[in-house]
């Protein structure tokens, strides 16, 4: 079986909606991170010196929601998948191609927390 190497991982900050644009700010302004991905009022990556933490809206007017709790970059997203399976790791669904540039696959921790798992695919023909 091939296996999969981590490439690098990124914390996951949970917000408010009402928090999330403060946070943003204080990141860039006074952390001097770079806003690398925005997603609407739901996700933003920011980034510097090639670490980067990504912010993830989990609540709306009070209503949390269960999320991300880490993200890891992987060289082999097929690859791992599998491992995954063949370990019986719960799943959240199977290999997915999201709009950001990456696909992923997702693993639920106990207590439902998501561990994420994404690989950087090329999205310039």
């Amino acid at each position: 079986m091939v296996q999969a190497s981590l490439q690098r991982t990124a914390p996951v900050l949970h917000v408010s909606s009402l928090t999330l644009k403060r946070v943003r700010d204080f990141f860039v302004d006074k952390l001097g991170f770079a806003i690398g991905t925005e997603v609407g009022k739901l996700f933003i990556t920011l980034d510097r010196d090639g670490q980067t933490v990504m912010l993830s809206c989990s609540s709306v007017f009070g209503r949390v929601r269960k999320g991300w709790a880490t993200y890891f970059w992987v060289d082999d997203i097929a690859a791992l998948h599998s491992e995954f399976i063949s370990r019986g790791t719960p799943m959240k669904g199977g290999v997915t191609d999201k709009p950001y540039g990456c696909r992923e696959i997702v693993a639920l921790a106990p207590g439902g927390r998501e561990i994420v798992f994404g690989e950087p695919v090329n999205t310039h023909s």
